[in-house]
């Protein structure tokens, strides 16, 4: 399947030009100058030595000139390209000929004011791009919306951000209403702008989109108990779950005396009596028991109570010293949390949980009230619960069995001082590791200082250090990933690198790669087919160590869609993924993570690797804030499953 990148290339890539240039000398950054690396003599072959240069467009002091081509480095010719863009848009913004904005700063953009509502505006943004799949300089085009100040999020703005149709209801035509949106600003304003001198010449912007060949990997199927496999989730569960929690449960009920009845709702639709049909009871889907027997309840008022913690905390101590041979787990009815927005109850019960390592499940009590609230959202609150117990619903059939990945985030302690800047107080980093049947294994802390140079030491060493750990304790595996959020700066990503070269060395019979996996990037791309939507596991190389994969999309035998599919994965080999069959293999697993999470059985789709660690850093702050003495590396240790779902 070809799949139009979101790309528009210059008439041509084969750009030359007059430039000035003198040896760095560790010189200031300074406007209208570029540090990069050219060849020491012209001579327009590739085998020559390279040295790193101050470069300008114009004559400058003891500068000699030299004309650059293209190829010989294209991050300069991209930024040249950039630099006489900008340039130009920003005469036309003074000019008001535009309304556009131009971001000049880590991100390097043009935001294009396309249509504006109440609610926010509607955006394009264009940032330069060398696209070295096919050796061609442009422009990366990037739908988004920019709220208002002081506008709530709402139905609204989920319609003008395509998220949802105009019945309400998630848009299926979510891929070819923003490719609509993007042809219509090229037709009607970029065409107006799309060219930019270079040297002596003037290059124009394609008016469409550079189209690509796909490729795609396997479809996920999953594991279940007594070694069956199905490409179904919620058909291949019921009663047939991959293994079952090692301890009997015990669920201990957290609600308010007045909501008694919201807790005895909640307990009849986990039993299936309330809503058999969506679901029929954890026994039938899950082979776990819930009766009476094992159901006990504890009251606490959340309102207005410093000490809410303590007493909670103290009500817990004694039901878990009578019940030591059961897994606990808490069902707390939270009366404070609405939608997506959590309470600060909500963080005091689930950190008074932590602190004793029992897992706890909440659910919002206007969910429970509403009609039909728990009808489609019970089956995912049992999913949890099922894997918070120690229960493992299902596995991923992996490309290869002996691979561990690491899933690396962090929770930095950020305080914002009165100038706007960010100060961090304290660096917290962990590491969640699993194999690639998406089993979770383990979740270590590799750091926990407020010493920056200290934090990138042991992010190094203790990267090693587990790693060596799962080594030295039996465990056969031939292949180790490193997945990273891409937000993640660049040292501290070159500190896990530098930790992956002394294993490299170590471990001879190892396979070691870091991957940067970013699900909110400037990338895009619509196939050619009604829906503009490719197929779920496809994949498009956008250079030798950059991916854009769709963890969401058609299916083969199933080509309609009933809701919104997700954007495509950006995926970076920092090191690793030099063959072609170890990049297969390891998107390959990237993609079947993302059919790996307990989370629910209709879970955005992306790697658990990063998805999880992005839940665990958010508890982790809020549990700082109640509690800035716990030692949370302890506490972490004392969990064996994913209290974290």
């Amino acid at each position: 399947m070809r799949i139009d990148l979101n790309f528009l290339p210059l008439d041509t890539s084969d750009i030359s030009l007059r430039l000035y240039r003198r040896k760095f000398e560790g010189e200031r950054r300074e406007g209208g100058y570029f540090v990069a690396k050219l060849p020491t003599v012209e001579s327009g072959n590739d085998d020559v030595d390279y040295d790193t240069y101050r470069i300008a467009l114009t004559p400058f002091s003891q500068a000699e000139d030299y004309i650059f081509r293209a190829h010989e480095n294209p991050r300069l010719m991209t930024s040249i390209i950039w630099y006489q863009f900008k340039s130009r848009i920003s005469d036309l913004v003074v000019g008001n000929c535009i309304n556009a904005e131009v971001i000049d700063r880590y991100s390097k953009f043009i935001s294009f004011a396309v249509d504006e509502f109440p609610e926010g505006k509607r955006v394009v943004n264009l940032s330069p791009y060398y696209l070295a799949a096919t050796k061609q300089f442009g422009f990366l085009l990037d739908f988004s919306f920019d709220k208002s100040p002081n506008v709530s999020y709402g139905k609204k703005i989920q319609q003008l951000t395509f998220s949802i149709d105009k019945a309400g209801k998630s848009n299926a035509n979510s891929y070819l209403d923003k490719m609509n949106f993007l042809i219509e600003f090229i037709q009607k304003t970029l065409s107006n702008v799309c060219s930019v001198m270079i040297g002596d010449n003037e290059y124009r912007l394609a008016t469409e989109f550079t189209s690509l060949n796909s490729q795609e990997l396997n479809s996920r199927v999953y594991l279940f108990g007594n070694g069956k496999e199905n490409v179904d989730k919620v058909r291949g569960i019921k009663s047939n779950p991959y293994s079952k929690p090692p301890k009997d449960p015990l669920f201990v009920f957290v609600f308010k005396d007045k909501e008694k009845g919201s807790g005895n709702e909640l307990y009849r639709a986990m039993i299936g009596k309330s809503h058999p049909a969506t679901f029929a009871g954890m026994k039938e889907w899950f082979d776990c028991e819930m009766n009476i027997g094992n159901v006990t309840n504890i009251t606490v008022d959340f309102s207005n109570d410093s000490s809410v913690v303590k007493t909670l905390i103290s009500r817990l101590e004694a039901v878990l010293s009578q019940n030591q041979d059961k897994q606990l787990i808490g069902m707390f009815v939270d009366s404070y949390s609405h939608g997506s927005n959590r309470s600060e109850s909500y963080t005091k019960a689930k950190y008074a949980f932590f602190k004793l390592g029992i897992p706890l499940q909440v659910v919002r009590n206007d969910r429970i009230i509403a009609s039909d609230g728990l009808k489609w959202a019970i089956s995912g609150i049992g999913l949890q619960t099922f894997a918070k117990l120690g229960g493992i619903p299902w596995l991923v059939k992996p490309s290869k069995n002996t691979c561990l990945i690491f899933g690396v985030g962090k929770a930095h302690d950020i305080q914002w001082q009165k100038n706007g800047s960010a100060v961090v107080k304290k660096y917290f980093a962990y590491s969640v590791c699993f194999d690639s049947t998406g089993q979770y294994r383990s979740l270590g802390v590799l750091c926990d200082t407020d010493d920056r140079a200290t934090y990138y030491k042991a992010l190094e060493i203790n990267i090693v250090s587990q790693i060596k750990s799962l080594i030295s304790s039996g465990h056969a595996f031939t292949d180790c990933v490193i997945h990273t959020p891409f937000r993640m700066r660049d040292d501290e990503v070159n500190s896990i690198r530098s930790g992956v070269e002394q294993l490299v060395k170590e471990n001879s019979g190892i396979s070691f790669a870091v991957m940067r996996i970013n699900e909110k990037s400037r990338f895009f791309g619509f196939a050619n087919n009604n829906l503009k939507v490719p197929f779920e596991s496809s994949y498009i190389k956008l250079s030798s160590k950059e991916y854009l994969v769709w963890f969401d999309g058609l299916r083969h035998g199933k080509e309609y869609i009933n809701k919104r599919v997700a954007n495509p994965t950006y995926i970076e080999f920092f090191r690793g993924g030099n063959s072609p069959e170890k990049v297969i293999q390891l998107l390959q697993d990237a993609v079947n993570l993302a059919g790996a999470s307990w989370r629910g059985f209709n879970t955005k789709l992306e790697p658990i690797s990063i998805f999880y660690p992005q839940l665990i850093a958010r508890f982790i702050r809020d549990f700082r804030k109640i509690d800035p003495e716990q030692s949370v590396a302890e506490t972490l240790a004392q969990f064996a499953t994913p209290w974290f779902l």
